[in-house]
């Protein structure tokens, strides 16, 4: 039903105003009890999976991009997902980039977006993720400085957004890439200082893009490993659109910029869980996300060596019922 009426109908609108009625929609939804808990049975998938004091429902996340400002994550989790990640959260408010910034290859299964971590800033996230969070699942946040910050700014940022969501979220994710290598090092120092003096442990992914080289995967690992890092997430968007086989390169050059999601991003992400298991021992967490847009696509992430995945496209493009598709072929 989805894919032979709902999605043509959204695809003729635009994709951040199809967002917008999704998520009013969900908030909505929110009211409808007896609803909800026919969704959540219906979806359900209960195949649990723990890492150290992380302790999922399934092994399917929800990837940080939809529910930038933690709004609805409550709702999304009653379609199956074991773990949502919401953001990316800044310091203060951003209204990121000029539309339109989120774009649909729909031959190509994907995507281009260049949002420019548009959200509410920490202090209204927070509020909604103590009023909202109602389940049980994972939840995590991305957080990032804002987007003028540099020096030792940059540092003072991500404890700012950290300190302020710590007691209130499961894991953060940090993008690599975002910020440069030297910074970088220092937040996580920062961050591990922290966590080191605080009651209960965050656990703290670092988010690859899937253009990283292997000589970035290596300094990576080793800063994963120097301030104790839980896991990986493998990977974000690319810029490369030589998996774009179905889209004119005239209408590529009219969208401009922009990473590429979805079925684009080609096998790049299991290129990079590969070497991530095979350089690690199995020290680390490792969730597949980038190119999954299937059950079948999932499974080949987890034979590549991920623990667990997270997906976006593929809720865009197959709808609600992909999470549990995901779910029952990674029981196990």
């Amino acid at each position: 039903m989805y894919n032979l009426i709902v999605r043509p109908l959204l695809f003729r609108i635009d994709p951040e105003k199809v967002h917008r009625i999704l998520l009013n929609w969900l908030k909505f939804y929110r009211y409808l009890l007896p609803l909800r808990s026919c969704v959540r049975g219906h979806y359900k998938v209960f195949a649990p999976f723990s890492y150290g004091n992380l302790h999922f429902k399934n092994r399917v996340g929800l990837s940080a991009g939809f529910d930038k400002n933690a709004e609805t994550f409550d709702e999304l989790a009653d379609f199956g997902f074991g773990f949502l990640e919401v953001g990316t959260i800044t310091p203060d408010s951003q209204p990121g980039n000029p539309s339109p910034r989120i774009l649909r290859l729909v031959k190509d299964e994907s995507l281009i977006s260049r949002t420019g971590f548009n959200n509410c800033g920490v202090d209204i996230t927070l509020e909604h993720i103590r009023k909202n969070r109602k389940h049980s699942y994972m939840l995590g946040v991305n957080i990032n400085k804002n987007p003028l910050s540099a020096g030792e700014q940059i540092i003072k940022d991500f404890e700012l957004v950290f300190t302020r969501l710590y007691e209130s979220v499961d894991y953060f994710t940090l993008n690599w890439g975002s910020i440069d290598h030297e910074s970088f090092a220092k937040v996580l120092e920062n961050l591990t200082t922290f966590r080191q003096t605080a009651n209960k442990r965050c656990s703290i992914f670092i988010k690859l893009p899937a253009d990283i080289d292997e000589r970035a995967l290596d300094l990576v690992i080793s800063l994963a490993c120097k301030y104790s890092i839980e896991g990986f997430i493998a990977t974000g968007p690319t810029m490369d659109r030589s998996e774009l086989h179905q889209t004119e390169t005239k209408q590529l050059e009219k969208i401009g910029n922009g990473g590429v999601s979805g079925r684009g991003i080609g096998k790049k992400s299991q290129h990079v869980v590969r070497y991530l298991s095979k350089h690690t021992d199995h020290h680390f967490l490792i969730i597949g996300a980038g190119g999954i847009m299937t059950a079948e696509d999932a499974a080949d992430m987890v034979s590549q060596g991920a623990d667990m995945v997270q997906i976006y496209s593929a809720f865009i493009y197959s709808g609600p019922s992909i999470v549990h598709q995901i779910g029952k072929k990674l029981k196990y």
